[in-house]
């Protein structure tokens, strides 16, 4: 009686260890499994679509840079006359007397008071 307990209970002892193993091998199997994807699928046409739309924004940018790159090239021609409108546009911006040209007419009128030319 010793001997059949004794087989039940180291044959009950392998059947829940290889019951575990192959738990654990069938949870391995699992973690590979691609999940299940949500979003809708694109079709053809859709795809067409979006790439058409992807070469048009890049010509369209394409053609901005270089329209933008004529303007500096014609720009660059005149750099001088393009320097003087800057230069009189910020004036009329900024109508006030600057300190330098301030301390130019004090130095000018020091220079008229010491040399005697009043």
């Amino acid at each position: 009686m010793q001997r059949i307990s004794a087989l039940k209970s180291g044959f009950g002892q392998r059947l829940l260890m290889l019951s575990l193993i192959c738990l654990i091998a069938l949870s391995g199997l699992f973690i590979f499994v691609a999940p299940a994807s949500y979003a809708a699928p694109i079709s053809t046409e859709g795809q067409k679509l979006i790439q058409q739309e992807k070469r048009d924004q890049a010509s369209q940018i394409a053609d901005q840079r270089s329209q933008e790159y004529e303007q500096q090239v014609e720009a660059s021609k005149d750099i001088d006359k393009i320097y003087e409108e800057n230069v009189k546009a910020f004036e009329k911006s900024q109508p006030q007397e600057n300190i330098v040209e301030k301390a130019a007419a004090g130095a000018e009128k020091l220079v008229e008071k010491v040399t005697g030319k009043d």
